[in-house]
């Protein structure tokens, strides 16, 4: 009864190789594929408008990580200062 689980399961495993399998098909665009100087030179605005969502793709992810970090830091500085308080009597 050690076996793994997709040795068990035969939908597992099949599920499993249909999920493996699936990114080789998977193709990027021109825009996400050659993003550079090169690309500006040559390309359509098709292709500049895919860099210009990449940059704000992102911009949206540094955002969203830098309120996680305020918000952690806050936590952390709120616990420090009840833990200095509960130290004084």
């Amino acid at each position: 009864m050690n076996a793994p689980i997709f040795l068990r399961h035969p939908l597992v495993a099949l599920s499993l190789l249909v999920l493996l399998a699936a990114p080789v098909s998977a193709e990027a665009c021109v825009g996400c594929r050659e993003p550079g100087s090169l690309t500006l030179n040559h390309e359509n605005p098709t292709v500049l408008a895919g860099i210009g969502f990449s940059w704000s793709v992102i911009f949206m992810l540094v955002f969203v990580l830098s309120v996680v970090a305020a918000m952690t830091f806050y936590i952390w500085r709120t616990c420090q200062q009840l833990e200095k308080s509960r130290i004084r009597p």
